[in-house]
């Protein structure tokens, strides 16, 4: 952590916490650790992200009244620590059985007024806009009937707000115009691709137009929502007068002090800001250090199919974990080439990671003939193991069985390698390629895992030039020869910016039929029109095409999404989130 400066008068400490989910007694014992330190260093007023001893996502945990009396218990065990320093953190309220979603501000030992609601003074201030259905299904809304601003050592007034209600900071601002005052903005925020940018964008227009200080903090830590995996980014802010002042580091634990009278900028976090590409690298590179130790795992298999997917998958595990503690395992058939062999065992090399060599001809030979020997009573008909269906055994004889039973044999885990592209059309196979403990890539487009790979390359060759070259393919057939130039029957970038163009921008089949006849298309995707030309010799082959793929993202491919392993996700569009397959 950042070390606390001398003695400034009206010292305030952003505590940004690595938040223990669902752990109240762990994030208690950080929090007073915190205090301790911002008394030692005289501090006036610490502030902690919001639902800094539950952590935001918990489940039904909300509904479990030993829950909610633990996180009351500890946050009155917060207002005790404020003696000779005032605290503000966001926490759990109860109120005639309503749960609420809620800032305090405790003082010489006990807890301010901050609201008022039907007739009655509140020691809390209950968030009043609840975005989504994940928090309207555990907090509810006040109907406020006034709220109050608690002043630091009777000098300055301090506006609050939580969570995602920036448009109620711009109000808490406006009600301060003309008074000595620091807004501050609790949050618990995951990393999205560009959000931080857009926040900051907003906090420092808000402060800029009122011409007061605005502190927005948020906390760092690893969420696990089941489907979803999501990293708490920090980058925690100071703003003063519409200029920043300081930034905490990404993913980090830190402290910011912001000096209320004497306010300079901190050089220590103002530097070159990193590469959306980079941001997605240490992103997932966190997640899974995280969840692996939470889940005690310590070792992964990994099936390395001198493709890009596993490759990028391998990279980030061995970051996280070790390259030693990453297994890497080539299960070759007549249908991979030497090329791809050739790249998986590069890879190896170049990690320094354990490599295995398992051909499974000789299982699915004898798949093969013992269904072929096989029929149902009353029937004559042999089962025929061949064409997508020899396509599939392949991939579940690898997962499923050969990397499954690798793994049990090493006390491991294994990894699922898909991609979002993949994932969207459900190009995948279940119980083969869609199994593993967690999904590294699942929040990626099939375009950003190349551009991951182009970064994980920038200082040294990590993953092979061949793995990078060759077309994207699965091998589980002749018509998937990389060495002639045969792949997978998905097109990069073009099916990338289609399903995105869907997905992300909530569009149907129809919007894209319609741009398609207009000759939009190629503007509304980004896409250069000589590319998409040549791709299809009719606009009906190109329409024949668009049909089939969104057939495939809203059939099969729902059932392939919902039964993957958990997504890292990056994006507010993640499998498992804000899509249709949304679990409650």
């Amino acid at each position: 952590m950042q070390r606390i400066s001398k003695f400034i008068f009206m010292k305030i400490v952003i505590a940004q916490m690595p938040v223990a989910q669902g752990n109240p007694e762990k994030n208690f014992q950080t929090i007073s650790s915190i205090v301790e330190k911002a008394k030692s260093e005289a501090a006036t007023l610490v502030v902690f992200p919001e639902l800094c001893l539950s952590s935001t996502l918990v489940g039904d945990a909300f509904f479990r009244k030993s829950f909610v009396d633990e996180c009351l218990e500890k946050g009155n065990a917060i207002a005790s620590l404020a003696s000779g320093i005032d605290i503000l953190f966001g926490n759990i309220a109860k109120e005639n059985n309503e749960l609420y979603n809620a800032a305090y501000y405790a003082s010489q030992g006990s807890f301010v007024a901050l609201s008022k609601q039907k007739g009655k003074d509140l020691s809390f201030l209950p968030k009043n806009i609840l975005k989504g259905s994940r928090a309207s299904r555990y907090f509810s809304s006040p109907c406020l009937e006034n709220i109050y601003y608690p002043e630091i050592q009777g000098h300055l007034k301090v506006g609050i707000s939580i969570s995602e209600n920036l448009d109620d900071l711009e109000q808490v601002a406006s009600s301060l115009l003309n008074e000595k005052n620091v807004v501050i903005h609790l949050a618990s925020d995951f990393y999205e691709i560009g959000k931080h940018k857009e926040l900051s964008r907003k906090c420092k227009h808000i402060s800029e137009k009122f011409e007061t200080s605005v502190l927005y903090i948020n906390a760092s830590g690893v969420l696990n929502e089941g489907k979803n995996v999501y990293a708490l980014e920090g980058c925690s802010l100071v703003f003063k007068n519409g200029k920043i002042l300081d930034k905490a580091p990404f993913l980090k634990e830190a402290l910011l002090v912001f000096d209320s009278e004497n306010a300079a900028i901190n050089p220590e976090f103002l530097g070159k800001e990193k590469s959306e590409i980079e941001q997605i690298h240490q992103a997932l590179v966190y997640m899974l250090k995280k969840s692996l130790e939470r889940f005690r795992i310590n070792r992964v298999v990994i099936g390395a199919s001198g493709g890009i997917d596993s490759a990028v998958s391998a990279v980030l595990y061995a970051e996280a974990i070790g390259a030693e503690n990453v297994f890497l395992v080539n299960m070759p058939t007549r249908f991979n080439s030497q090329t791809t062999q050739n790249a998986a065992k590069d890879l190896a090399r170049n990690l320094g990671s354990p490599y295995l060599v398992v051909p499974i001809s000789k299982i699915l030979e004898s798949v093969q003939i013992t269904l072929s020997e096989s029929c149902f009573e009353g029937s004559e008909e042999n089962l025929t193991v061949e064409g997508i269906h020899y396509e599939n055994l392949q991939a579940r004889t690898r997962s499923g069985a050969a990397l499954a039973t690798i793994a049990s044999v090493l006390n491991a885990a294994f990894t699922c390698n898909g991609n979002k592209t993949e994932a969207m059309v459900g190009y995948c196979t279940l119980y083969g390629d869609t199994s593993g403990v967690l999904c590294a890539l699942g929040d990626l487009w099939k375009t950003q895992v190349y551009a991951l790979a182009k970064e994980i390359n920038k200082e040294k060759e990590i993953i092979p030039k061949a793995s990078i070259e060759i077309p994207a393919s699965a091998e589980l057939s002749e018509a998937q020869n990389v060495d002639e130039g045969k792949g997978d029957p998905i097109i990069y970038p073009y099916h990338d910016k289609l399903f995105a163009y869907w997905m992300e921008n909530n569009k149907s089949l129809l919007d894209s039929e319609k741009a398609l006849e207009n000759g939009t298309l190629c503007e509304i995707l980004g896409l250069e029109k000589d590319f998409f030309d040549s791709l299809f010799e009719t606009q009906k082959e190109a329409l024949d095409d668009m049909r089939k793929w969104w057939n495939r993202y809203m059939g099969i491919a729902l059932a392939k999404r919902i039964q993957m392993p958990p997504i890292l996700s990056v994006s507010r569009k993640a499998f498992g989130n804000s899509c249709i397959e949304a679990q409650m």
